[in-house]
Parts: structure tokens; C-alpha cells; sequence
């Protein structure tokens, strides 16, 4: 980190403030959840509203991408979106002030969606900067540092919401929230300067409808044949993570192993390695494997999902546990990889365009196995879809390998 800030000071005094704006995306949420609960009515409906302000903000990140890549002044851009950020959550600590009601959390959720829209518009515009400021020898190490840090800052993020609120209420956290944004806006501002030469090479591409910049972008995506596949593998492991701690949840209620920890610690064992898994395999990235292709390291973490779908058939939470942290620690090696090949490979003028529909397709799944895995769960069919899922990722691995060699 040390050599990256001496070689590449202004990439990494951006994404240090990239990276802080990303306590404010995750600072809120627990309030947000902890006052769906509260309700007396809709209770379940309010849980499922605030969970898509988090979400949909992310899928629909292709979108704002392509506007980005559009945007002349991408440094005014930066500190504006900001700042409107602060003024959102300077209204949502006003509602916040009020009772709890069905209606005031709809009105919360929709400023907090609206506030993550900005928030991935702002990554979009940041996005090409790093092309222009980072060297092809760095930008592994660059996309390690970025991928480590967003990993972190969310952790850290949710558990100091969680923690503040037992001391302050949750009008003042969203004051706190409007307070780091105004912060990340003038941090912005002031770096400016030092990125107007930077700003000045980056290309603004032609004017075109956005249907037409979403078109140019998925096809140049999907015409780079290898790159693709991996992005499925990727979103499909993505999925099969996020489906597993429902899976796992339910699995340690009839499972007798490990009765010596608490069933809550239980619960947090499984996200907490696979989080602590991502996070070592970020650090690890440029050390480990430096020779090894990124579809090999593919095949290997679909394996180790298999053997994990294999565990939980013959209810082994050793292997369980073992298994799905490694594969945990190979996705951490392979997204900064991943990222560096797709930044390296694409034209800065279509980067926060593409980058945003890699992002959008990464995060697509997991809410959705999450729901499917435990519904499957009620038929005593989960476990046998989770080996039917490994199997699939092995074969789609495979297929690409023997394409590859021949």
C-alpha cells in the first residue's frame, strides 16, 4: 500500500476518498432495517422495500454508467453528487425525527435509493481516472487496494451503524451520514486541481442515445469471448455465496456439530470467513499464484463450490466451513485480476460504462439465491441443488478451458 501511495499519489488519494464515501453507503442500513421492525403494520413489506433501496441502485448501475462515460466535467460531477448526497440524508434525519410509520419509512428508502444511485454514479466517473493515472504494472495492485477496501469499509460501515445506534438515535447517525458526505464533497473539490491535466486526456465519447452507448458496451463485453465467460463464472459464484447463508442457517438448526459455540456465533460463521476469505485473497492477489490464469483459478474456486454443495449433503460442517473459505479466498485473488484485464482491455471512453455492467451482473444473483435457496430448502431439494449449481460452474469452466486449448 506504502509502494502504491509513493508510485501513484493522486490514484490513491482518489480512491482513499472513493473508499471513505463508502462508510455513508453502509452507515444507514442498519438504522433503515431496525425501523422496519419497529412498525405495527407492513412489517415484512417495509424489510422488503428497504433491502431493494439497497439493491436496485446496483443493477440498474449499467445505466448510469453509460451516462457517466458521457459527462464532460467529471471533477464538478464528483463533489455534486456529494453534496446532493449531504442534503438527502440532511431530510432523512428531519423524517427520521418523526414516529416510525409505514409512510415515513417509504420516504427514507426512497432518499437512501436515491442517495446509492448517486453514490454509483460517482464510481462510474471516478472509473476512468484510474486508466489515466495508474500504470499497467501498478493496476493490479491498484484494483487489490480498491477491492480490499470496499470489502473493509462495508464491514467496518455496518458494524459501526450497528454500534452507534445504541448511543445515539437515528436522526443524528443520518446526520453523521450527511456529515461524511459533505467531507468526501470537499475532499473532491480539493483534489481537483491536481486532476484537471488528468481530466483533460480522458475522452468524451460522441453523443449517442443512451440505448445506443448501453448496446456498444454489452457488445464490446460480450465480444471479448473469455473475459465474458469468467463474468459469468464470477456471478454465478456470486450467487452461490449469497445463497449460502440462509442455507447454512438453516442447516446448523438440525446439525449436532459444533454445540459448543453459540448458535449466534454460528450463524456469523460462515459470512465471517467467506468475508474474511475475500479480504486475505485481496491482499494476496499479486503474491499467490502469480503465473496461474484466471480461468484456471476459476475452475479451481468452482470445485471447492462443489465440494461444498457435496458437504452439506453429507452434512460435514468441517468441510462446509474449510471449503467455502477457500473458495472465498480464490474469488479474493481472482475480482482485483478480473478487474485489472477489464481496465487494461477496454477504451477509457467506454470504462465506467462496462465496469458499471460487470458490477451490475456480480450482483444480480445473490439476492436472488438467497431467496430461492431457502424456498427449495422447505422440499429437501437444496442441498441436492446446491452439487446440481457446483456442477454446472465445473462444466461451464471446462468447456471454456477445452475452447481455450483448442
Amino acid at each position: 500500500m506504502q509502494k502504491l501511495y509513493q508510485t501513484e499519489p493522486l490514484f490513491f488519494k482518489l480512491a482513499s476518498i472513493t473508499l471513505f464515501s463508502k462508510i455513508g453507503d453502509r452507515l444507514f442500513y442498519t438504522a433503515l432495517l431496525s425501523s422496519a421492525t419497529l412498525l405495527t403494520t407492513h412489517r415484512g413489506l417495509a424489510v422488503i422495500i428497504i433491502s431493494l433501496s439497497e439493491t436496485l441502485p446496483l443493477l440498474l448501475g449499467f445505466i448510469l454508467g453509460s451516462l457517466a462515460d458521457q459527462c464532460l466535467n467529471k471533477l464538478k460531477a464528483l463533489s455534486q453528487t456529494s453534496l446532493l448526497r449531504c442534503f438527502f440524508y440532511l431530510v432523512i434525519s428531519l423524517l427520521a425525527g418523526y414516529s416510525t410509520t409505514f409512510t415515513f419509512i417509504l420516504m427514507i428508502a426512497w432518499l437512501n435509493f436515491c442517495s446509492d444511485l448517486l453514490g454509483n454514479y460517482a464510481s462510474a466517473l471516478a472509473t476512468p481516472f484510474t486508466k489515466i493515472l495508474v500504470s499497467a504494472e501498478q493496476m493490479q495492485q491498484a484494483q487489490s487496494f480498491l477491492s480490499m477496501g470496499t470489502q473493509l469499509f462495508n464491514v467496518l460501515a455496518t458494524f459501526l451503524g450497528s454500534f452507534l445506534l445504541i448511543f445515539i438515535s437515528q436522526s443524528h447517525l443520518a446526520l453523521i451520514n450527511a456529515l461524511i458526505f459533505f467531507i468526501v464533497a470537499l475532499a473532491f473539490r480539493k483534489l481537483s486541481p491536481s486532476l484537471v491535466q488528468a481530466q483533460s486526456t480522458l475522452l468524451v465519447p460522441a453523443k449517442i442515445s443512451l440505448s445506443q452507448a448501453l448496446k456498444q458496451n454489452f457488445g464490446a463485453l460480450y465480444h471479448q469471448h473469455t473475459l465474458f465467460i469468467i463474468l459469468l463464472q464470477l456471478t454465478l459464484l456470486n450467487g452461490f455465496f449469497g445463497g449460502l447463508p440462509p442455507i447454512f442457517a438453516l442447516f446448523i438448526k438440525e446439525d449436532p456439530q459444533l454445540i459448543w459455540i453459540p448458535l449466534p456465533l454460528k450463524l456469523a460463521l460462515l459470512s465471517g470467513l467467506i468475508t474474511s476469505g475475500m479480504i486475505l485473497g485481496n491482499f494476496s492477489c499479486q503474491k499467490l499464484f502469480p503465473k496461474a490464469t484466471l480461468t484456471s483459478l476459476t475452475l479451481l474456486a468452482d470445485l471447492l463450490a462443489l465440494v461444498t454443495g457435496i458437504a452439506f449433503n453429507t452434512q460435514n460442517i468441517y468441510l462446509i466451513l474449510c471449503s467455502s473459505g477457500i473458495a472465498a479466498f480464490l474469488l479474493g485473488i481472482i475480482a482485483p485480476r478480473f478487474s485489472t484485464q477489464v481496465i487494461n482491455t477496454f477504451p477509457v471512453t467506454q470504462l465506467g460504462g462496462i465496469v458499471t455492467i460487470v458490477n451490475s451482473f456480480l450482483v444480480i444473483m445473490p439476492p436472488l439465491t438467497s431467496l430461492l435457496f431457502p424456498v427449495l430448502f422447505s422440499f429437501d431439494l437444496a442441498y441436492l441443488c446446491l452439487i446440481i449449481y457446483g456442477i454446472f460452474l465445473v462444466l461451464l469452466s471446462l468447456l471454456e478451458k477445452i475452447r481455450l486449448f483448442s
